[in-house]
């Protein structure tokens, strides 16, 4: 089994991610949730995620933070940005900081599964 954690500041983000996880893989994902990155951190505290999957722009800490501070307790874990930015500098920084992955919110679910399939299979 996989831990996931999915983070967005975007509820209806959130739940309909962790609704299509749920139904996707449920015998290799544990689904987890968070609204903000502190709830994330406060999360990933006391369970170890193999996979986290985060908005990269929030109020309060960017994803590129919280992927910085997920590195520090928990260096294996697989960091995927989903946004609605296009942003090359937004790009660069999360890939420069070991981003596995960075997908646009409009691509739709279809680039979303596939990413957290190729972050399982590793």
């Amino acid at each position: 089994m996989y831990n996931l954690l999915i983070v967005d500041d975007e509820p209806r983000i959130v739940s309909g991610l962790y609704e299509q996880f749920l139904d996707w893989k449920p015998e290799e994902l544990n689904v987890y949730r968070a609204y903000s990155p502190l709830e994330a951190l406060a999360i990933l505290t006391g369970s170890k995620m193999d996979i986290v999957l985060t908005d990269i722009h929030m109020p309060g800490m960017s994803g590129i933070e919280l992927q910085q501070k997920i590195h520090e307790r928990w260096p294996r874990c697989k960091v995927i940005f989903l946004t609605g930015y296009s942003d090359f500098d937004y790009i660069q920084s999360a890939m420069r900081n070991g981003g596995m992955d960075y997908i646009l919110k409009v691509e739709g679910d279809e680039p979303i599964l596939a990413a957290v399939g190729r972050a399982i299979e590793r």
